[in-house]
């Protein structure tokens, strides 16, 4: 897109607003455009544009602080079925916002382990993945080498491939497509992300979860790809929260937020 500036622009008619990236990032100051919509709970609506992006990407993304609201694996299975479209399953499990989890298998069978409430839904993969998990109402991403459940684990769930690591983007494959992903930021806050009607190279995706918010990024020490592609698909709906972006079919889990009980 050439040298320009980094503009700021307001998406008319949704929540959030659309941050334009037309130069170079970290050129810029400004506010990062975070929503409230309760007190632990804000929404963000994002669009990278030029270099040092190598696509046009929409993004959706929503921070949750854990000691508000609680993130919980929500698994199908729970409901009686194997498959629904997140839509469906944040509502029956009555959750305030969810996004798409992991891998699977053409039975929709899940790929690597699920914790969900303190009991293992589904046992954990070899393989150089990642996990998400809740511990002790603290929020991580590690390897799967790293994994260890001692009973203080209450959610997990493993996929991958892993974007930030300890503040650091890995160097990443080059391939595009829609995208899901999950952050941590260095407040431990999470970080739940989905592309809209673009897709995106997952190097671009780290890079938009490194950045410090002073450069127009997520600021987060970890973070997380979930299964991408046709699995790609968020949802929420509370106050003046509204996101629907469906996917092109079902699938067997994901990851809710719901308000944590007095």
């Amino acid at each position: 897109m050439g040298g320009g500036n980094l503009k700021w622009t307001s998406l008319l008619g949704a929540v959030g607003v659309s941050l334009v990236l037309m130069g170079q990032a970290g050129k810029s100051s400004a506010d990062t455009f975070w929503q409230k919509i309760d007190e632990g709970l804000e929404v963000r609506s994002m669009q990278l544009n030029g270099y040092p992006y190598q696509t046009i990407i929409r993004l959706q993304a929503l921070k949750v602080d854990v000691e508000r609201f609680q993130v919980r694996v929500i698994d199908c299975r729970a409901y009686g079925v194997d498959r629904m479209e997140i839509k469906a399953l944040a509502r029956r499990a009555q959750a305030l916002a969810a996004i798409n989890g992991g891998f699977f298998l053409p039975n929709y069978r899940p790929l690597g382990i699920l914790i969900v409430d303190g009991h293992e839904a589904n046992p954990l993969r070899k393989a150089d993945w990642g996990i998400f998990l809740i511990q002790e109402n603290r929020p991580r991403i590690i390897h799967t080498s790293e994994f260890q459940n001692e009973g203080t684990i209450s959610q997990a769930l493993q996929v991958g491939p892993r974007l930030v690591v300890s503040g650091k983007e890995k160097v990443m494959k080059k391939q595009v497509s829609r995208r899901s992903a999950l952050g941590i930021t260095f407040n431990n806050q999470v970080i739940l992300l989905n592309t809209e009607d673009t897709e995106a190279y997952f190097q671009d995706l780290a890079r938009i979860f490194r950045l410090p918010a002073s450069e127009g990024g997520l600021d987060c020490q970890d973070a997380l790809a979930l299964d991408g592609g046709g699995s790609a698909q968020m949802y929420g709906e509370y106050k003046s929260l509204k996101i629907d972006i469906p996917g092109q079919w079902a699938i067997p889990n994901g990851i809710g937020v719901f308000k944590k009980q007095p």
